[in-house]
């Protein structure tokens, strides 16, 4: 399992910053316990701690420290999360992140009273003199929209919600607005799932099937009908686990990452579609900012890619208490769904607790190797798309690299966040944010490092290609038996 960590403190006498001038008021008070419980936290449990502290990064963290924990008693929230965020940026790893531990109140949103069938109304009275961005769009499974003109200025529109999944958003309220730009874009304000709103270019693409939102990915419209209603998935790395035949000869998997509750429906979806697999010569694995999760998860993809004895460095665990309780609490969650995966867990946890102070190897080799009784007929090859794939995302594409099926496609790397791993959170004294950090370090390390450059493809898609999943299928169609 791959998660996160933090540490600074007991490990490291030598950083404490010398006292800041008091600030009278609870407030102060509160945001010195936060901050020297990320410090203390980060110091005494995080993996990457013995390796980056080192030389003359003691001096540099120390003064950094010094000076961040002079501006946190008269901080705001916001303030103080900063200061957080830019004191934990100094170990340059994402797996090591702090964030507020609840959504901020939902913002006062705009409401219309639009309803899909007054929205396909105005649709169809249109007619010909319809905007390409007006219709009914959705947002993966989760947010339906209706996008109409609004106001009596011309190229302004508002994006209204006509049905959603979202615990914090109502059909009614308006998610988005847009105004024309001379260049055929789009100035947008969009609304997040905790009602912030965020400004960038939208674009329409696909011949207008499909709504570029920028680093909010893009939404498919649903109506009028398009041509196409996979574009959007093929452009945009989407949220939905699914799997799809692109052509007679290859089918398009879609993981969106490898988290614990993907396990069942990953299998499930494997083995649904098996006869499929077992018969179609080109497989394309879609992992475009897979999120990571857990190594377990992508066992059944194992069979699929497997042409020769597969080598796994191993990885070593920061033994700390918090460690080991954290990671307890995890397995207790697991245990009723993955109970192997909660019973080697608890063995490590053992294993940390009788060695605390150490860095211990769950398996006394420092790699495995791992051996299946064949290799399957089908897929005949296998592209794997890897653009900003994470954590145990990449710890595939370390296995698939191996397989002499696979071939590793992209516009860019992965994302760079492997080599400190195995993430657990915790709630910080005041409970305003949770952080989260890594317990573990690769035996990679130093000679082989993933983070923070990523892995490179095999075969770099190049950048004007708006459809990497056909790019690649065609690819692995060009090539001969």
């Amino acid at each position: 399992m791959r998660f996160l960590i933090p540490l600074l403190l007991a490990a490291a006498a030598p950083l404490a910053a010398a006292p800041a001038k008091p600030v009278p008021g609870a407030q102060s008070q509160r945001n010195l316990a936060d901050f020297d419980f990320v410090v203390d936290t980060i110091t005494r449990n995080y993996a990457g701690w013995d390796t980056k502290v080192v030389g003359a990064k003691k001096a540099e963290l120390a003064a950094l420290t010094a000076r961040l924990r002079a501006r946190a008693p008269a901080a705001s929230d916001p303030e103080l999360l900063a200061i957080l965020e830019e004191w934990l940026a100094f170990f340059n790893d994402r797996h090591t992140q702090i964030g507020l531990d609840s959504a901020p109140a939902p913002a006062a949103i705009s409401t219309l009273p639009w309803t899909e069938q007054s929205v396909r109304a105005k649709l169809e009275a249109l007619g010909s003199k319809r905007d390409p961005i007006e219709g009914i769009w959705r947002i993966e499974d989760r947010y339906r929209l209706g996008v109409l003109r609004s106001g009596s200025r011309p190229g302004r529109y508002t994006a209204v919600v006509l049905a959603t999944r979202s615990d914090t958003w109502k059909p009614g309220q308006v998610k988005a607005d847009f105004v024309r730009r001379p260049d055929g874009g789009f100035d947008s304000v969009f609304r997040a799932g905790d009602h912030s709103e965020t400004r960038q270019v939208a674009r329409l693409a696909a011949r207008g099937e499909v709504l570029d939102m920028g680093n909010w990915g893009g939404w498919s419209r649903e109506w009028p009908a398009p041509t196409d209603p996979d574009a959007t998935a093929r452009l945009f790395a989407t949220g939905e686990l699914f799997l799809k035949r692109l052509s007679p000869k290859t089918l398009w998997l879609r993981i969106p990452d490898f988290s614990d509750s993907r396990a069942k429906p990953l299998r499930e979806l494997i083995a649904a579609h098996q006869p499929e697999i077992d018969s179609t010569p080109n497989l394309v694995i879609d992992l475009r900012r897979n999120g990571g999760g857990s190594d377990y998860v992508y066992g059944p993809l194992v069979p699929l890619l497997y042409t020769r004895p597969i080598v796994t460095i191993g990885m070593e665990l920061r033994a700390t208490e918090e460690n080991a309780r954290l990671r307890h609490e995890i397995a207790e969650r697991l245990k009723a769904d993955e109970p192997g995966q909660a019973g080697q867990l608890e063995a490590q946890n053992r294993l940390m607790l009788s060695h605390l102070g150490e860095y211990v190897q769950p398996d006394p080799r420092p790699f495995e190797i791992e051996r299946l009784a064949k290799v399957l007929p089908f897929p005949k090859r296998v592209a794997v798309l890897i653009d900003g794939a994470g954590s145990t995302g990449e710890q595939f594409l370390l296995l698939a690299r191996q397989s002499r099926k696979a071939t590793l496609f992209g516009q860019k790397n992965s994302a760079g966040v492997l080599d400190f791993a195995n993430v657990v959170a915790a709630s910080s004294p005041s409970g305003r944010f949770k952080m989260q950090w890594a317990i573990s370090r690769s035996m990679r390390l130093p000679e082989d490092p993933v983070d923070p450059d990523g892995i490179a493809p095999d075969v770099r898609i190049p950048a004007d290609v708006d459809d990497p999943v056909s790019y690649a299928a065609d690819w692995l169609e060009r090539q001969a038996d």
